[in-house]
């Protein structure tokens, strides 16, 4: 019908980054999975994650992979993924077990048996009658082969490249201060092995890699990320690699990186492991900004009793940097809690902070990823503005507007910035559906509260509901705040 054929539309015209796997919550198996997957799969054109049945999911996806028995499904993802189907989405099946599932009138012929019993070789494909290559089976035994997996993909026009392999780089660490950075490197010193380069080696946590860490003494003069950069004092020390595990996790998890300074940003031009929001995996392939930086923030301020607004001072301070220095860009918004958006609504940003604090100082860890000159996997700034951006000199731009957005908010106080928040943000009295524990009513977004919460308006009630912004999703296709599985 009308309603079929314009879903299939939709889902065609847009840019699908994720790949997600149903394994009925089984970790072990579903890690096996996507491991395999990362290896078939273009770097940085796809993330992979476990399809979970209580959060909308069926717009934002390239490709759903069935991993389980027909028994183990329960009906509402049998009926998720139907209308998937119906709407153009494309499905992997391993061992054709989901076909078994599949009504005759949407599906064409069934493809007959589980491939694992009719297989006699595990290099054959199946293609289901009438299905326009947008439901592939292959048997289960033979997921780990990845030659099969690659022609399965193709087959399903899921871009896929062999050669992953991405080495990480030493940090180039510069500061204008050359005295702040003696200091920095004697400390550093003091920990760290030299090899025969000349390069400093830290070895960071073997969770995040098997290498260690080589660091660098780098010249000013050598990084654009200085040629417009206005604040001599933030951040203190800069760092700089062409690839990285996660700018993230180095800085946060690293303490002797950032040792002996209030504050240190490092910029990455590709990370292996990005991270996003709760277990979320952030795509962060060549022209893409990937920045954190480390921040100290005295108890006796504002921004301290307020620390929640850090996200929401973050993701304001990207998009002014965005827009006040591209000014051919059209107005970027922002979605709560910390993702940034074209006006269009495609996703293009996001922001994750860090943060600690010992009674006396809060320690902050922002993080920041934009879309700038990448063609995949989704929008980038280039495309918008017609342009190529250099990324060095907008995170200068964007660690400078930090600190003023900061500097605002200890002066004027969490209200005045909440009006100029609401002004960009995508939700101003939009009506949405909330389900939240035992509250499910239709409300109206109005602001955010003082505690940092997304205040809505019960529309039954006309009662101000509070929604935390850890914990709680906001779906925008389906205007539905949940809570957010763990």
């Amino acid at each position: 019908g009308i309603n079929a054929e314009y879903g299939k539309q939709w889902y065609q015209r847009r840019v699908r980054a994720n790949i997600l796997v149903y394994c009925c919550k089984n970790n072990s198996a579903f890690e096996t999975i996507s491991r395999v997957l990362l290896s078939c799969v273009g770097q940085g054109r796809y993330t992979v994650y476990q399809l979970d049945e209580s959060e909308p999911w069926q717009r934002h996806c390239a490709l759903v992979v069935i991993a389980s028995h027909p028994l183990d499904i329960s009906h509402r993802v049998v009926s998720q993924i139907k209308q998937y189907r119906r709407d153009g989405g494309k499905i992997l099946s391993m061992g054709g077990y989901f076909s078994l599932l599949l009504p005759l009138d949407c599906y064409g012929a069934p493809p007959g048996p589980c491939l694992d019993d009719v297989c006699s070789t595990p290099s054959q494909l199946k293609l289901g009658q009438g299905m326009e290559k947008s439901l592939l089976m292959i048997p289960a035994k033979s997921f780990a082969d990845e030659s099969i997996l690659t022609k399965a993909l193709m087959e399903l026009g899921i871009d896929s490249k062999t050669d992953n392999s991405v080495q990480l780089q030493p940090l180039n660490v510069f500061s204008r201060n050359s005295a702040i950075l003696d200091e920095y490197f004697k400390s550093l010193k003091q920990t760290c092995q030299v090899n025969n380069d000349g390069e400093l080696l830290y070895p960071i946590e073997k969770s995040q890699s098997d290498s260690d860490v080589r660091i660098l003494r780098g010249k000013v003069s050598e990084s654009e990320f200085f040629d417009d950069h206005k604040d001599i004092h933030f951040p203190e020390v800069f760092a700089h690699s062409k690839a990285v595990t996660s700018t993230q996790d180095l800085l946060w998890n690293n303490s002797i990186l950032r040792q002996n300074v209030s504050s240190m940003a490092i910029l990455a031009d590709i990370q292996v492991t990005g991270k996003g929001r709760g277990k979320n995996q952030w795509i962060s392939p060549l022209g893409s900004m990937c920045l954190s930086f480390y921040y100290t923030v005295q108890q006796c301020t504002p921004l301290t009793k307020k620390l929640p607004f850090v996200q929401y001072i973050t993701a304001l301070a990207t998009i002014k940097a965005i827009n006040d220095t591209y000014v051919t860009i059209p107005p970027l918004k922002i979605k709560w809690p910390n993702d940034i958006y074209t006006s269009n609504g495609e996703k293009i940003g996001g922001v994750l902070v860090n943060c600690s604090t010992n009674g006396i100082v809060t320690n902050l860890c922002v993080g920041i990823g934009v879309n700038v000159n990448n063609d995949e996997p989704t929008i980038s700034l280039a495309k918008l503005s017609g342009i190529t951006i250099s990324v060095p000199k907008l995170a200068s731009k964007v660690c400078c507007a930090f600190i003023d957005e900061v500097d605002l908010f200890n002066e004027l106080g969490y209200e005045q910035f909440v009006e100029r928040f609401c002004q960009s943000w995508l939700h101003q009295d939009k009506r949405v559906k909330i389900s939240l524990g035992n509250i499910n009513c239709d409300a109206i977004i109005k602001s955010i509260d003082a505690d940092g919460y997304l205040s809505v308006m019960n529309l039954t009630t006309h009662k101000s509901v509070s929604v935390q912004p850890d914990g709680n999703s906001f779906d925008m296709m389906e205007n539905l705040i949940a809570v957010k599985s763990s």
